[in-house]
């Protein structure tokens, strides 16, 4: 899959070198919020792309990003 066809969130870990098992680590430890991999898989794909709120938040502010920046359109 090229990049403009990944999810903003794939193209935003690609671009920092972060991989999911990372991004998920990190949103524990600042956030004691656990995202199981299976399901940080599907989000990162786009194959789930109703989740809830303040997953996204979790996964915004892990990034230092606007909540905007990691939702697709």
């Amino acid at each position: 899959m090229s990049n403009d066809k990944k999810t903003k969130l794939a193209q935003i870990l690609i671009r920092r070198g972060i991989s999911q098992t990372e991004l998920i680590d990190r949103i524990r430890e600042t956030q004691g919020v656990n995202i199981e991999k299976y399901r940080m898989s599907k989000i990162v794909s786009g194959q789930i792309t109703n989740y809830f709120t303040s997953t996204a938040r979790a996964i915004s502010n892990a990034l230092n990003l606007p909540i905007e920046d990691i939702l697709e359109n």
